[in-house]
């Protein structure tokens, strides 16, 4: 089976660099028309979200109708660092994210149960029947990317991963990823100009 996986479009916090995690923050204004203005370029017959906010908001915004919410699609609990700014873009390098796994914010979760619950939600939708679409948040997808290639997470972020993007992938019957197209583009709702 296949599952697409894509982050929930822009909120005011991610404009100013904050740190969401399980802070329940809406789109903005400009989040949701440009996630409006988007289609997928594919109708899968399963879709399913993070019970959060900004990931409804953009199931909604994609006309993705009537999503399964799962908790195991929520982001990544940051504890004590959600709602501040991230002191550049080495920001999680320099708070000891090199740990990969082991790497656990202030009263937050480690990187390593993010994990283990992405897999398990994994291992769940390989049971059923019918590709699925997945609107969830950073953490997730680079779960999901990391479940499928093996990347430890003990440096940055791979620059062939565009979160902006289309993460598609294959999954066993036992739920174990693979990689089947990668910053898969949308398809733009608008019309071009004439």
């Amino acid at each position: 089976m296949k599952i697409a996986l894509l982050r929930h479009g822009p909120t005011e916090w991610n404009a100013a660099g904050r740190i969401q995690g399980h802070t329940d923050i809406p789109l903005s204004k400009t989040g949701y028309a440009q996630m409006a203005a988007r289609a997928l370029p594919f109708a899968f017959p399963r879709v399913y979200a993070s019970p959060m906010l900004r990931a409804r908001q953009t199931a909604r915004a994609l006309s993705l109708a009537d999503p399964l919410l799962d908790a195991r699609l929520i982001e990544q609990n940051w504890g004590a660092w959600e709602g501040l700014a991230r002191d550049g873009e080495d920001a999680f390098v320099k708070a000891g994210s090199e740990q990969g796994e082991a790497f656990r914010p202030g009263g937050g979760e480690s990187t390593g149960e993010l994990h283990a619950r992405v897999a398990a939600f994994l291992k769940d939708v390989a049971r059923q029947d019918g590709d699925a679409v997945v609107v969830a948040h950073l953490g997730v997808l680079r779960a999901a990317y990391t479940l499928a290639t093996g990347w430890n997470m003990t440096t940055p972020m791979p620059a062939d991963l565009d979160v902006s993007r289309i993460l598609l992938l294959s999954l066993d019957v036992g739920g174990k990823p693979k990689i089947e197209g990668l910053n898969l583009a949308f398809i733009s709702k608008t019309a071009p100009p004439a």
